[in-house]
């Protein structure tokens, strides 16, 4: 890849755990655990994208959306270099019973499948799995 992505990403956060995806790069070997969004769209604001990831991949609908900040990262990926401008935001689930379940089927729009669940920090630590992108730590927990 050799442009600059634009992405928004959700945490949701309930009871002191956060909502977080599980995923896997193979030719690192790594798992890690990234919150659910995508690339914004042309034409597209960042709030706009986050409320069309968050129902496209998990079939949920969001209010109270609030940008907490924004984040660069550059990375790689299944040998492929990234680098992307990523808006990190909070938001709720409009169907209250999404906070009851612990694991979430999701789906990418290319057709990959995840499973996301709601986390607490003390879990986080014990899979030693680390959060992308870097520098979302500080926005994964209500303080």
């Amino acid at each position: 890849m050799t442009s600059i992505r634009a992405k928004a990403l959700c945490l949701f956060r309930h009871n002191e755990k956060v909502l977080l995806a599980k995923a896997y790069d193979p030719i690192q070997d790594e798992h890690f655990f990234r919150p659910i969004g995508g690339g914004i769209e042309f034409g597209e604001t960042s709030i706009q994208a986050i409320e069309r990831e968050v129902f496209e991949e998990i079939h949920q609908q969001i209010i109270h959306s609030k940008l907490l900040g924004v984040v660069e990262n550059l990375f790689s990926f299944d040998r492929q270099q990234g680098h992307e401008i990523v808006f990190i935001y909070d938001a709720e689930f409009v169907d209250s019973h999404i906070y009851k379940q612990y694991h979430i089927q999701g789906c990418e729009t290319n057709g990959h499948s995840y499973i996301a669940q709601w986390l607490s920090r003390e879990q986080i630590a014990l899979t030693q799995y680390p959060v992308y992108p870097k520098g979302i730590e500080q926005w994964l927990f209500n303080e």
